[in-house]
């Protein structure tokens, strides 16, 4: 008997399926009348049978259903809706859900509304009750978690009618926990292997949207963060190659980015220097092995004078740089003893980092508290290193006036120069190692 049960279940199923197939090749439904206050859809073939209906004033549509899901329920209202919406798989000529949505139907009219009618409306926004009558019982439903619940049932095994009546009764349970009490599962919590269900799915990269996205970006972190112990070891080391691979990958690609970005400030003619400071302090500093952190001066207000970035390398010790342009000139020529010097613009640059440099190391105690309680980090400031960003090596004329440029560096004391285009040459090298 119970064998005979099982097999008249799936012969149901098999015509259920057969009539959809059927469905399908067929039209979909026409518009056939249009009034001030609703649009109706007919079938184009039975045009006497109603498909759905579309209230413009409040927006909804209501679903007729006939077949055999009419047994359960004989229509759907799908509130906030301007037609039938993407992600509830309804067949276009009236049979009702797709993708074993029956289900959801059938254990609702089974469960809570033998004796009465059941009206469901499925709605646009978050809301969920249900309210008992004397002849109907009316059970509203947010769209995204009915669409969700539809996305469950379509990975769960067709033959297995239990499983699909289990999870349509956790998911009630879990959305009505005080009126329904058919299924102690949390239909929200997460069944191991469902990730890696979803992830054999075709074309999954190439429809990813933002919401995807911002989810994928708040899941990352957790994974990385969770403490594995007393987990398998098997899981701990995919744990810390996803976290090694993600960030190899991850590096590659915001580099790539990072160097097309810089070959397109360096083809410009001219860049003022908020633009280079925003784009360095953004994009570039972070590529800079020794420092973890950068104090701009708008953060740390103080009574001396200072440069616009400090940072601050892994042992806490403070450098300063100075960022003029890229198209800054830095050599004059001196014809008479044929040499090279610095231009006015760049010497300015010199004298004014070494100021910073004394006044950071005069004030070092008063600076040293403000960044403490400003920024809540440690610092040293102890003979710190001075850098000016300015200039490509592109505007040296000859080996001379390199030669020149290296000399006038090294004299500096404590002041290093960087060009744009080493810096430039770093960050591909840094790229070829990723």
């Amino acid at each position: 008997m119970k064998k005979w049960k099982i097999l008249k279940e799936k012969v149901f199923l098999y015509r259920f399926e057969d009539e959809i197939k059927n469905m399908k090749i067929k039209k979909t439904v026409k518009k056939k009348t249009v009034s001030k206050k609703t649009d109706k859809y007919y079938d184009s073939e039975e045009e006497e049978f109603l498909v759905y209906e579309i209230f413009k004033k409040p927006i909804k549509t209501i679903y007729y259903i006939r077949g055999n899901q009419a047994k359960f329920a004989d229509k759907i209202v799908l509130e906030g809706c301007d037609g039938l919406p993407a992600g509830l798989y309804l067949n276009k000529k009236g049979y009702g859900f797709g993708k074993k949505g029956f289900f959801l139907l059938r254990c609702l009219k089974n469960n809570f509304c033998k004796k009465r009618i059941l009206e469901l409306i499925v709605s646009k926004n978050t809301v969920k009750s249900i309210k008992v009558n004397k002849k109907s019982v009316l059970i509203k439903l947010p769209f995204l978690d009915v669409k969700n619940l539809l996305v469950r049932l379509a990975r769960i095994n067709e033959d297995n009618n239990q499983e699909l009546h289990n999870t349509v009764a956790s998911f009630l349970s879990t959305k009505f926990p005080r009126q329904i009490k058919i299924s102690t599962e949390d239909f929200d919590d997460y069944r191991p292997g469902e990730i890696a269900a979803l992830l054999r799915r075709k074309q999954i990269v190439n429809k990813i949207n933002e919401e995807d996205l911002q989810l994928l970006k708040s899941f990352f972190p957790k994974i990385f963060e969770l403490s594995l112990k007393g987990k398998k070891k098997a899981v701990r080391t995919e744990r810390d190659s996803l976290l090694e691979n993600t960030k190899s990958i991850t590096d590659k690609i915001f580099l790539d980015q990072v160097i097309k970005e810089f070959e397109e400030n360096l083809s410009k003619k001219t860049l003022d220097e908020s633009a280079w400071q925003s784009f360095l302090r953004d994009k570039v500093f972070r590529f800079l092995s020794n420092y973890v952190t950068s104090i701009e001066k708008q953060n740390v207000a103080i009574s001396i004078s200072y440069p616009d970035f400090v940072l601050v390398d892994v042992y806490g010790f403070v450098d300063i740089f100075e960022i003029k342009r890229h198209n800054t000139e830095l050599l004059s020529y001196d014809d008479s003893h044929e040499n090279y010097y610095w231009k006015p613009e760049v010497a300015k640059s010199i004298s004014q980092i070494e100021n910073y440099i004394d006044n950071i190391i005069n004030s070092a105690s008063e600076y040293i508290k403000t960044v403490k309680r400003k920024k809540g980090i440690d610092i040293k400031v102890i003979r710190p290193r001075g850098y000016i960003i300015a200039g490509t090596s592109s505007q040296f004329e000859n080996d001379k006036a390199s030669e020149d440029f290296r000399k006038l560096g090294v004299s500096l004391k404590n002041i290093s120069f960087i060009l744009y285009d080493e810096l430039l040459a770093n960050l591909k090298n840094l790229r070829s190692k990723l």
